[in-house]
């Protein structure tokens, strides 16, 4: 009679031969999450350490080949065909959207700051038939124009709109720093217009907010990061998070700053959320001066528990404020960043 061991749980279970996985740990009362109970969810993953299951029946958005790869298994599609070792884990630790491509146009280029632009796009169309464009806060894309000379150069950037934009109004939005080198980023402004074509790939990233989280949340972003972490908190917010809410946005120097008056409206509205503006080189009134991951270290408890990190900027920033808060003994399940590199001659 095939055995499903769970050591992380001290559990030994006993079942026959063919039985449905989820079935089992049902009826014994394991807590593990699940929905459709028919391949379709997602929510029912697992990762089988060892032993071997007949695993079938279920769609491929549910468990993509790249986690299939990685162990994981889908209890509801699961029959047992011997002794199975099984790790238990957090549904939203292996949320995967299918990745789309989608053709968009320029909807409109703004100005944030004095380099840099956010810019919407609509979505027109895409290379399959799937619908909306459907993502988790804090995830990046794969953005290409058409350069002056009719190439397309490409670079990432991330969703700065909210999940909700996407799916019901057809728009995304990306916040761009504009650099003399970088071959996408210096179209904006002159050379990317409203009608202009551009081609999205997305979503990508692991970044992203994990709303069966019970907990504080601390969302850090450097230079145009915010726009990332602006979509998460947002989406955090509006999902109805009753627990505290922080926003850390470092800036080099106060020229740069923007996104005040959106984060002071947000603060009126949720009065769980905090925004921070911290600017590294200057001394503006009501606003904090050195670099940001020292006035968020200034802020927490010697040891925080039960919290999440969102981080969002320079490699050099997300890796020496992630480095800090590991000493201070946050588990490193509870660090989410994407970083990104500065763009070269040729982005």
């Amino acid at each position: 009679m095939p055995i499903v061991s769970i050591p992380a749980l001290g559990l030994r279970l006993q079942a026959a031969p063919d039985d449905n996985l989820l079935k089992v740990l049902r009826r014994h009362r394991v807590p593990i999450a699940w929905s459709c109970k028919r391949g379709e969810c997602g929510t029912c993953k697992c990762v089988l350490e060892d032993g071997q299951v007949r695993l079938a029946g279920y769609e491929e958005d549910a468990l993509p080949p790249g986690q299939r790869a990685r162990g994981l298994i889908l209890a509801c599609s699961s029959s047992l065909v011997g002794d199975v070792r099984l790790r238990l884990v957090d549904p939203d630790e292996w949320i995967e959207h299918p990745k789309r491509h989608l053709h968009c146009r320029v909807l409109d280029v703004r100005r944030l700051a004095p380099e840099v632009f956010a810019l919407r796009l609509g979505i027109v169309g895409s290379d399959d038939a799937r619908g909306p464009l459907v993502f988790s806060a804090g995830q990046y894309a794969h953005l290409r124009v058409r350069d002056a000379q009719g190439l397309w150069v490409g670079r990432d950037f991330s969703m700065a709109g909210t999940p909700v934009e996407a799916e019901y109004d057809g728009q995304l939005e990306f916040h761009v720093r504009r650099t003399a080198t970088g071959a996408f980023s210096s179209l904006l402004g002159d050379g990317l217009r409203p009608g202009d074509e551009v081609r999205v790939e997305a979503p990508m990233g692991r970044a992203y907010f994990r709303p069966r989280h019970a907990g504080p949340l601390y969302a850090i972003s450097a230079g145009t990061g915010l726009g990332a972490m602006l979509s998460l908190v947002q989406t955090a917010l509006d999902n109805g998070k009753t627990e505290p809410v922080a926003l850390y946005a470092g800036f080099r120097n106060v020229s740069e700053v923007y996104g005040s008056q959106h984060m002071a409206e947000m603060e009126r509205r949720h009065r769980n959320f905090r925004a921070h503006l911290v600017v590294e080189f200057d001394s503006p009134q009501g606003m904090r001066v050195g670099r940001v991951g020292d006035a968020l270290l200034a802020d927490l408890a010697p040891q925080p528990a039960g919290a999440k990190f969102y981080l969002a900027g320079s490699p050099s920033m997300v890796d020496a404020v992630s480095r800090q808060l590991l000493a201070r003994d946050v588990p490193a399940g509870d660090l989410h960043a994407d970083a990104f590199y500065a763009p070269g001659p040729a982005d």
